[in-house]
């Protein structure tokens, strides 16, 4: 059994994970059409006041992110996995190495028929601090429901990504009006946990599901 403060500490940090997740969703919303940079792989970085501007449309009665981010970078475990892992970008769509905070993420996007929506796969990591498979997606549920706006679980269950046991969750949300559906992937390998999430507007996950896929099967964790 885990000890009580660890349990909590880990809590703290899978919250922050997943408030940072529905960030990188919203951002992904409202950033619009993609530039049409040379480079496949770029990185940038989202200051705490933008992160703590999206967030608060989306949850109220909530600790600051400046103060989130602080617990987050005082926290092992976030970012277990970075630079850990592959993942192929699909036909057509764009790769870009994000920083927000402390939380390092992978955003796979293509433009979207919408303009303010880009269909997106995020890949982040953190260690399981201990927490068997069930503990950790239990965990992560319940954040969801308490900290993504409009949170409603469609489905669960469990895939095989190459070798790699994964549990998956079918979940729908509504940041600032839009209706998004979102699958999440939680990958555990060696005490890491990587969650791949695949976001689209809600009814048009089977359009991109080729792309989605095209992603997901190509995960592969450096060994």
């Amino acid at each position: 059994m885990l000890d009580g403060d660890r349990v909590s500490n880990f809590a703290r940090m899978n919250r922050i994970s997943t408030t940072l997740i529905s960030a990188l969703l919203l951002l992904y919303a409202c950033k619009g059409k993609s530039g049409h940079g040379g480079a496949s792989d770029i990185q940038f970085k989202v200051d705490t006041s933008q992160i703590r501007g999206m967030d608060s449309m989306m949850v109220s009665q909530r600790r600051s992110d400046s103060e989130l981010l602080r617990k987050a970078d005082s926290t092992p475990g976030n970012n277990a996995g970075a630079g850990n892992f592959d993942i192929k970008t699909p036909a057509g769509w764009h790769r870009t190495d994000t920083l927000m905070g402390t939380i390092r993420a992978v955003m796979l996007s293509t433009p979207s028929p919408s303009i303010r929506f880009r269909t997106n796969v995020s890949v982040v990591s953190q260690s399981m601090n201990g927490l068997t498979l069930d503990q950790y997606e239990q965990l992560t549920i319940n954040n969801m429901a308490r900290y993504i706006h409009q949170f409603a679980l469609i489905g669960q269950g469990d895939r095989t990504i190459g070798d790699l046991h994964t549990r998956w969750l079918h979940y729908s949300q509504s940041p600032e009006g839009l209706d998004l559906e979102n699958i999440c992937y939680i990958i555990p390998d060696k005490g890491v946990s990587y969650i791949i999430t695949c976001s689209a507007l809600k009814g048009h996950m089977l359009q991109s599901r080729g792309a989605f896929e095209q992603a997901i099967t190509s995960f592969r964790i450096h060994h």
